[in-house]
């Protein structure tokens, strides 16, 4: 199984219920816990199955549905069969057209502002080191591997940024847009190669709001601070664990 088929496994999965014994869904699975960019996507899709779901629950049972349904049922039983197969179908295309309005009001209504990709960004980083599809401490072979794979590539890096040893880079989908990772070692991790700085790079266009050029502006979150700027038609990202001091001398 490739990644291509496991997503057309894993596009009808529905997180929490029994679809995860099936053995192609299991198999499916255990090689998005292998594949990075394949277990991005799976938590991309199960969030979005979350919304969805909890977008149902908020849609209102109207008062005596119960019993409508079966005074209904009960007097559909005494119809020819070719108007209870209409009936039947006509139950069908109404639970279709709600599925479809709930999906369009989602799509309407899914925050793809900076402010939403900067807490998406700060909660990968707080929840583990994000993997990366390329482990190497060429900064030139990171900037290679982003272009051959059709990601931000042409990024530029603040001056101190450009002196700091990287780690690695990854590729990963936000809201159907691309965005490029790239890991530094600021030295103080004890490990070489253990990445502690993450600069998330994405068009200025794909996020609405973004932060204006010129000085980046820092914010904090748990443990994470971040410096978000524009600059040419990129917004950058830089995250990391430490204080605001600990990220302003980057710049």
């Amino acid at each position: 199984m490739n990644s291509r088929q496991a997503k057309e496994i894993l596009v009808l999965y529905r997180p929490g219920t029994a679809d995860r014994e099936e053995p192609e869904v299991a198999a499916a699975l255990a090689l998005a816990e292998r594949d990075p960019e394949l277990g991005r996507w799976l938590q991309d899709h199960c969030e979005t199955q979350a919304a969805l779901r909890a977008r149902f629950k908020q849609i209102p049972v109207p008062e005596g549905l119960k019993e409508q349904i079966l005074s209904e049922r009960k007097a559909h039983t005494t119809l020819p069969l070719p108007r209870r197969l209409a009936l039947v179908a006509a139950g069908v295309m109404c639970l279709l057209l709600a599925a479809g309005i709930a999906l369009f009001l989602l799509g309407r209504r899914e925050d793809q502002s900076f402010a939403n990709f900067q807490s998406r960004m700060v909660r990968t980083v707080a929840r583990q080191y994000p993997r990366m599809d390329l482990e190497t401490s060429d900064l030139g072979k990171i900037r290679q591997y982003l272009v051959e794979h059709q990601a931000h590539g042409d990024y530029q890096l603040p001056r101190q940024l450009e002196k700091t040893a990287g780690t690695g880079c990854a590729v990963f989908p936000w809201r159907g847009k691309t965005v490029s990772m790239i890991c530094f070692n600021s030295g103080a991790t004890g490990s070489p190669t253990q990445p502690d700085l993450f600069l998330f790079v994405v068009n200025r266009s794909d996020v609405p709001n973004a932060p204006p050029f010129g000085p980046p502006q820092f914010a904090r979150s748990n443990r994470v601070v971040t410096a978000s700027w524009s600059s040419g038609d990129k917004t950058y990202l830089l995250a990391g664990m430490g204080d605001e001091a600990f990220l302003r001398k980057y710049f």
